[in-house]
């Protein structure tokens, strides 16, 4: 025996638990390791995210910061101890009301919603917020999270019946569409039992870590690895130079090494991998592996990129790596013809994903010699593809599966990794396995693009606008990523969703060095819609018109002809316009600063500022703190492409009524959380006349299912969702007529619905699905099997003008907040948002909610608190200490008006809100602030120390 090992006796879910182990192990690590409790997840490895969180004793603790000795004799309750007999209540509430979006907070949040219950039994909304802080969720936007504990609160103090935790699905399958189903996958999220990449192991499995480059930009003169290679454990050592094919991955352009080739050009960029039997061992080795550069001038800017400081890539000697333009009427004719013009500057920052699950995968060559990569992936078809070419091997011998996503939001479209797992495996022949760090995550992962925007705008007296001309430069960071589509969309979108004759709109993206920039949700929007909402909102001002009179008359309308001249059918723009207007009460008046006459403000539809300490205040002290509140409200709007942009996009899918009639799709969908698989599950069930618990979703795998391509652009229950339709009515009509043929009736007599087959009328002709389809394969030799695809039409732009029809389907948005700033610190409480977005059809309303509440919140941690921060290309802040995120207590009550105007181009009806609820967040948030202190934020972040600087001013 090791005698550095000590023993430790545990109870552990109620079980005795002895075991010998290092005393400086970590619990998390153990209960995964030893226990294979995977419940415990380690989003950040440094008692920041909660997503570790366990029971010590009977009390809530972060397993992550403890070593395994401190809780030696010890009682440890994990997830996989709540509910052991059955779902607890706690959990139910979760799936009930929608509390689980990726999941990979829900164990930690569901152990923290049990700790606040058990120690009260009647805490209230702000003391359930106040108690949830130290647990981040990236998804919800936490008010489901608030809701389900809630719900539970009052079941378990005997206010509600359990009876309300009760399916309440339709009885009529012909309604399953519409209701509030709950998610599919809810139950491995409450149970902690879904396997995420990080949780999954193999025989023989060998670990890899990164040795990363601590350099921005330099040549790499030599790579020196043979000393690792003789220490303990050490398998191998991988560089460039075990490449066996093309060496280079992207999105549009492949313009990234697998490992930095040559040169290093941001600070982290992996140069080597070793792989070892432990991961302790491959990261020891990392101080014995010499690598000797060569230092380049940085390139830290977007400034310094225009001035070619340094040449990032010979191929592109101006450092300008994608460029659009939009040209429509002639601006500076609308411009002559302006009675005011208005010129305005904006800046916004780097932002991470900052998703909980980290990137993981686990790549190994089964018996057949057919390699196999899973991973957290946003894209299996894309990544198959590159890693053909990567590996020189026919892409039939390479299967891609997608795990579990606990999170992706753009961010795991980017295969940084994957090449690495996959040239590790085939040279090894074992098992390999790569987790991120949280700082390999921060370092390493594209972020959302920081954009310098500059507008000049003309309107006329009575508020339309005349010409608008918008210069809009992206930082693109190192390699291209996804710029090139971030860029286009940026200047497709950038003029906002209104009608105007003469536009102009250049966007340009630049190599740098700093961190690359990538896909992030709103790809691209966020940034100009955060510009010109701002803008419209200083010539509200200028013009004495109230703001959302002034969108109003720019809106697009039916009819309208867009900045790339498409002309748009039926538009609900104004809809969900005046709709927000009704839910908010809004006060019209034009935007000054109204904030302290308002009669609209401080409802009891709002959240109340939070305020640290609160408990231990007296209430003279609390009054106060509320003295130093001002109160504002500001409006926002977006519009939003959904699907690929400028090109064809397409999926496919295959169906099966299988034995039981029972329903299987299969479909390459990606589930990151946003609830595809329930959407999908709700669309077969209604339109094959089952219930959702009859239906099964085939894994997203390769070698299994048809292709369906990337989760992104909002594109997942428009392009999959049709494509599963039109599989399911392609098998229905099979189905039917061979149950017509059997039965010797015309198949249009037939019907399906409530699980049963039938002519309407005839209870002669009347069988239950499970029967049905006995008689279609034994009787007629039939197996009831179709497939289905979509294909979305869209126009690649003119490469001069940018004319063209980029999207068949837009959707719309606005969104009113309500704030306020704290005059004293510059902090910004966001105490309401209420949002009116047209969803074409909402499949779940309940999951619709959730995207928006999710997305809000991500938008206001860009509106107020995060900033990936760089300094000369290195980053300031790399784990969740210094990269602040909104957490329970920073959020407001949200109230939602959904508006239907259903997309006539496709079967289904359905658009998509994954990716334009966040939109309006930002603009709505600063126009509130300005409405509060009258201060004019025009760069992102709206930080406590900006909005001080601009009051003093």
């Amino acid at each position: 025996m090791n005698l550095e090992l000590v023993k430790i006796e545990l109870i552990v879910n109620g079980k005795k638990v002895s075991k010998y182990v290092a005393p400086a192990m970590r619990l998390a690590d153990f209960l995964r390791e030893e226990l294979h409790l995977i419940g415990a997840k380690k989003g950040c490895n440094a008692g920041e995210c909660g997503t570790c969180s366990v029971l010590i004793d009977g009390v809530l603790k972060k397993s992550c910061m403890i070593p395994i000795i401190k809780v030696n004799h010890c009682e440890i309750v994990t997830i996989e101890g709540i509910g052991a007999d059955g779902l607890s209540i706690i959990q139910r509430c979760f799936m009930k009301v929608g509390a689980v979006q990726c999941g990979y907070c829900t164990p930690g949040m569901i152990m923290a919603a049990t700790s606040i219950l058990k120690e009260d039994r009647y805490p209230n909304k702000v003391e359930i917020r106040r108690r949830l802080g130290g647990n981040i969720c990236r998804c919800t936007g936490y008010a489901k999270i608030v809701e389900a504990i809630e719900l539970a609160r009052d079941i378990l103090n005997h206010e509600k019946s359990v009876d309300c935790l009760n399916s309440i699905a339709p009885e009529d399958t012909g309604r399953i569409i519409g209701s509030c189903v709950e998610r599919v996958d809810a139950r491995g999220k409450v149970t902690g039992a879904l396997e995420y990449a990080a949780d999954m192991t193999m025989p023989r499995m060998l670990h890899i870590h990164l040795v990363r480059s601590w350099e921005v930009h330099a040549e790499i003169l030599g790579i020196n690895y043979e000393k690792a290679l003789e220490m303990p454990g050490i398998e191998t050592v991988i560089t460039s130079e075990d490449v066996p094919g093309e060496d280079g991955f992207g999105v549009y352009y492949y313009d990234q090494p697998v490992l930095a080739k040559d040169k290093i050009r941001f600070y982290g960029e992996p140069v080597a991998a070793i792989v070892a039997e432990t991961l302790e061992e491959a990261e020891e080795a990392e101080k014995a592996v010499e690598i000797t550069y060569k230092k380049l001038p940085i390139v830290s800017s977007i400034e310094e990129a225009i001035d070619c400081k340094s040449i990032l890539h010979d191929d592109h000697p101006d450092n300008v790596v994608c460029a659009t333009s939009v040209i429509k009427g002639d601006v500076e004719r609308g411009f002559s013809d302006s009675d005011i013009i208005i010129e305005q500057d904006y800046s916004t920052q780097a932002v991470d994903h900052a998703y909980l699950e980290t990137e993981a995968g686990l790549a190994y060559c089964d018996p057949d010699g057919v390699l196999v990569v899973k991973s957290c992936d946003q894209d299996i078809t894309q990544h198959r593809m590159l890693l053909a070419k990567i590996l020189d091997m026919p892409i039939n011998k390479i299967r891609v599966i997608m795990t579990p996503v606990g999170g992706g939001f753009g961010g795991k479209e980017d295969m940084i990794y994957q090449g690495i797992l996959a040239i590790a495996a085939l040279k090894t022949k074992r098992p390999v396995k790569l987790v991120f760090s949280r700082h390999d995550s921060m370092v390493g992962s594209c972020k959302r693009h920081p954009v310098l925007i500059h507008h000049k705008i003309g309107l006329s007296k009575n508020g339309k606008i005349q010409a608008i001309k918008i210069d809009i430069k992206a930082d693109g960071g190192a390699y291209c990523f996804s710029s090139k589509g971030t860029v286009a969309k940026a200047a497709i979108i950038g003029a906002g969703p209104y009608e105007i004759e003469n536009v102009k709109a250049v966007s340009r993206g630049y190599y740098t060095n700093n961190t690359p920039s990538g896909a992030m949700r709103t790809f691209g929007t966020l940034q100009p819609t955060f510009a010109i909402e701002s803008t419209m909102d200083i010539c509200s001002q200028r013009l004495e018109i109230d703001p959302i009179e002034l969108r109003l008359i720019n809106g697009v309308k039916d009819g309208a002809v867009t900045h790339t001249q498409q002309v748009l059918g039926k538009v609900s723009y104004c809809e969900t316009l005046k709709e927000c207007a009704r839910i908010a009460a809004w006060e019209p008046g034009p935007s000054n600063v109204r904030g302290q006459i308002r009669k609209d403000v401080k409802s009891d539809q709002i959240a109340q500022p939070y305020i640290p300490g609160c408990e231990f205040k007296t209430p003279a002290a609390l009054e106060l703190c509320k003295s130093r509140f001002k109160y504002g409200r500001g409006v926002g709007t977006g519009w939003y492409g959904i699907g690929r942009c400028a090109t064809v996009d397409k999926a496919g899918a295959f169906v099966e009524i299988d034995d039981g009639g029972t329903a299987m799709v299969l479909t390459g969908v990606t589930e990151i959380g946003e609830g595809i698989l329930t959407v999908l599950t709700q669309i077969t069930a209604d339109e094959l006349g089952m219930y959702p618990e009859d239906v099964t979703i085939g894994d997203n795998d390769t070698a299994r299912a048809p292709e369906a391509a990337h989760a992104g652009a909002s594109r997942q229950s428009y392009m999959i969702g049709n494509a599963v339709l039109n599989a399911c009515r392609d098998v229905k009509g099979k189905f039917i007529r061979e149950i017509a043929a059997y039965w010797n009736v015309d198949s249009s007599s037939i019907c399906m619905k409530n699980r049963r087959i039938f002519v309407q009328g005839n209870t002669q002709y009347d069988l239950s699905l499970k029967d049905a389809v006995d008689i279609c394969k034994k009787v007629r030799g039939y197996v009831p099997l179709g497939s289905g695809t979509y294909t979305a039409h869209h126009e690649a732009l003119d490469p001069v003008n940018g004319k063209g029809s980029p999207w068949q389907a837009y959707v719309f948005g606005s969104q009113i907040a309500e704030v306020a700033v704290d005059t004293f610190t510059g902090e910004v409480h966001v105490l309401g948002i209420w949002a009116s977005h047209d969803v074409g059809r909402a499949i779940n309303p309940q999951g619709v909610e959730g995207q928006i509440e999710g997305g809000a919140v991500q938008s206001m941690g860009q509106a107020i608190m995060e900033n990936f921060e760089l300094s000369e290309g290195v980053p300031a802040n790399r784990d969740f200490a210094k990269y602040i995120l909104p957490t329970s207590v920073d959020i407001p009550m949200f109230h939602t008006s959904l508006v239907e105007e259903r997309d006539p181009f496709s079967p289904l009806g359905a658009k998509g809100i994954g990716e334009p609820a966040p939109l309006p967040t930002v603009p709505a948030i600063v126009n509130a602030v300005y409405d509060a202190v009258g201060v004019r934020i025009t760069s992102l972040p709206a930080s406590p120390e900006k909005i001080l600087n601009e009051m003093s001013k």
